[in-house]
């Protein structure tokens, strides 16, 4: 249920796309659009909740089901210019190890462009939602996520990912609440 997972996959997620679309073969000068997915996947991992409402204690093992949906739009040569969209919608249990659990999803809705300069931008919005159960089954109340984060940077080393020295902007606000 943390912040990082759905962020890494973006950046993998808009590389490995950015990587498919700089092979494909387009006229010059043309933009070629399209989209990606649906893709679905198990969720798998560790959620580190410690420090929020869940208590200090609160490490658990995430499963589910992960579906990505996009579109694009690339043009090139002889620039080479990419922009993607789309949504990341997680189905998700945590089990933690004194009986709890939390079944819910989480909506994240991503934004990214590169330019011919490599110069990159990554944006995300994600809610999650979800109830919170006592080792009985019994409902102990809610939580939700509410994250924004935004990064832009010149990938000077091409490895499409923001390096140190490489980042010229970066956001990041999350919200844990429980009810």
């Amino acid at each position: 249920m943390n912040s990082s997972t759905p962020h890494r996959l973006v950046a993998a997620l808009a590389a490995g796309v950015l990587g498919m679309l700089a092979l494909a073969g387009t006229s010059q000068g043309a933009a070629e659009t399209g989209t990606f997915g649906p893709f679905v996947q198990p969720l798998s991992g560790t959620s580190d909740d410690t420090g929020t409402c869940l208590g200090p204690d609160a490490v658990g093992t995430i499963s589910g089901t992960e579906t990505v949906f996009g579109h694009f739009t690339e043009n090139g040569p002889p620039a080479f210019g990419f922009h993607d969209h789309g949504t990341i919608t997680n189905e998700y249990r945590v089990d933690y190890s004194d009986g709890r659990y939390v079944v819910g999803s989480d909506v994240v809705h991503f934004n990214d462009n590169a330019t011919h300069g490599d110069q990159f931008t990554s944006s995300t919005a994600d809610h999650a939602s979800g109830t919170v159960y006592g080792p009985g089954g019994e409902v102990l109340g809610t939580v939700t996520i509410h994250a924004v984060s935004h990064v832009t940077y010149r990938d000077a080393d091409g490895d499409h990912q923001p390096d140190p020295g490489e980042v010229t902007a970066s956001v990041d606000h999350f919200r844990f609440t429980c009810r």
